[in-house]
């Protein structure tokens, strides 16, 4: 339609032009524009047109064509269809290259901002890696470091305790420096008594088997004399100042005896040895009753009611409750002949099933404690017991010495003209036999918190 045109309306003409300016085209005039409209790629370059490439030369140049009011599509249609669309066009070419020059530095900005995004989303992630990698190694060294921590204050916890406990060890030995030559002493005689202890044993065992119904001068002379002669004569080792006293007790539980009322002479002490340590249960030839009131004394409260003779109806029930709840039991009054129905007990005949021990008292199966305790005194001066009965029994002679007696004598006679001596006498045993249990008891203790220091 353009190209029939021999001298178009200026108003085509000018859309001409802007068309030529915007393909940067030489000659604007309606002959170049002849010339431009005649190529047959004509519509095909305006639809491929680069808008980007629009430069500021060119738009300045439209303007001096746009700004006229009346150069508008709706005009240009009236005169041409073709120029109106061609100018539709020009105006969005303007327009594109308007925006684009508010939108260009915008979408430049993105990429930029994208590219940077992109960046430091790598240095993120790395930034990440990095933090795990020293969050891991912080775990670590927060770990070692408590643990550390744990260490040194256990190290200043037991350096704390060891100088404490060398400070106490510094006054302990200060404290003891007077017990130093006694324990010396004593250690020096128990390296003695290890060499002497065969022919030792060898004593106290004839002794504890053999002599309890003889009196006190057969006994020294059986024990001290005769064995202790034999011992040395077959050259069995036995210490040279031997007595059964060091032997088979203690100054703590002679004190307590003392306490119980059994009097201090050596025939005493040895029958409270025999009737403690012997390995049957004691028979005592008891006609001055000093071991009665001794056991009495000794057992207390335990012996209420386990106090019988043979003739007594309910001896054989009590018996058995001693022997069940482990409590001492007395027979007094024994003759020369001992009822047969406490054989099982006196020669200990013990059953055992599924852990329970048992006893045969009559015709009753007892439980048997290991805790009870069998006594039997006899007022008889002079018994004669057969064989039967010392084989089940520990005949002890408690008959009293002239030494005895005259300890006795003069106790007596003190409580008679000064009964407060004699109870301050009693007093002073009884807290000297407490005193040297205590001393024991401490001296034991010492010795246990010393070698588990």
């Amino acid at each position: 339609e353009l190209k029939s045109f021999a001298k178009p309306n200026i108003a085509v003409q000018k859309v001409c032009e802007c068309v030529m300016i915007l393909k940067g085209l030489p000659n604007v005039s309606w002959s170049g524009a002849k010339a431009m409209m005649t190529d047959t790629n004509f519509l095909k370059s305006l639809i491929e047109f680069d808008k980007d490439a629009i430069k500021d030369k060119q738009a300045k140049e439209l303007k001096t064509y746009t700004k006229d009011s009346k150069f508008t599509p709706e005009e240009v249609t009236k005169i041409s269809s073709a120029g109106g669309g061609l100018l539709k066009w020009v105006f969005a070419m303007i327009k594109y290259n308007e925006v684009a020059r508010t939108v260009n530095p915008k979408r430049a900005a993105v990429a930029s901002a994208e590219k940077l995004l992109r960046t430091k989303t790598k240095e993120l992630a790395k930034t990440k890696l990095e933090v795990e990698q020293l969050s891991v190694e912080l775990a670590s060294l927060t770990e070692q470091f408590q643990e550390k921590t744990s260490n040194q204050k256990k190290l200043k916890e037991r350096a704390e305790t060891m100088e404490a406990r060398l400070s106490a060890a510094e006054k302990l030995l200060k404290g003891l420096e007077s017990e130093r030559l006694r324990w010396a002493k004593e250690m020096n005689e128990l390296d003695e008594s290890m060499t002497n202890l065969v022919g030792d044993c060898l004593l106290t065992s004839s002794f504890l088997s053999y002599s309890g119904a003889f009196t006190f001068e057969f006994r020294k002379k059986f024990t001290y004399d005769t064995l202790y002669e034999d011992l040395k004569a077959r050259n069995i080792p036995v210490s040279q100042s031997f007595r059964l006293e060091n032997l088979l007790t203690t100054d703590v539980q002679l004190g307590k005896w003392a306490s119980e009322g059994l009097p201090t002479d050596d025939l005493s002490v040895q029958n409270g040895i025999l009737t403690t340590k012997a390995s049957r249960y004691p028979l005592c030839i008891d006609p001055q009753m000093q071991a009665v009131r001794w056991i009495k004394q000794r057992e207390g409260k335990n012996l209420v009611g386990k106090i019988k003779t043979f003739s007594d109806a309910d001896f054989l029930k009590q018996l058995e409750l001693a022997v069940k709840y482990g409590l001492p039991f007395l027979f007094e009054n024994v003759g020369e002949q001992l009822d047969p129905v406490i054989d099982n007990v006196l020669e200990r005949r013990i059953t055992e099933r599924n852990g329970t021990k048992t006893v045969r008292i009559g015709d009753s199966d007892v439980e048997w404690d290991d805790n009870f305790r069998l006594y039997m005194t006899s007022k008889l001066p002079n018994p004669s017991y057969g064989p039967e009965v010392s084989g089940k029994t520990m005949i002890i002679n408690y008959g009293v010495t002239l030494i005895g007696l005259q300890e006795q004598l003069l106790n007596v006679t003190v409580k008679m003209e000064r009964p407060d001596l004699e109870m301050q006498r009693k007093s002073l045993v009884q807290e000297t036999a407490v005193n040297k249990s205590l001393l024991k008891d401490l001296e034991d203790t010492l010795l246990l918190e010393l070698s588990s220091a």
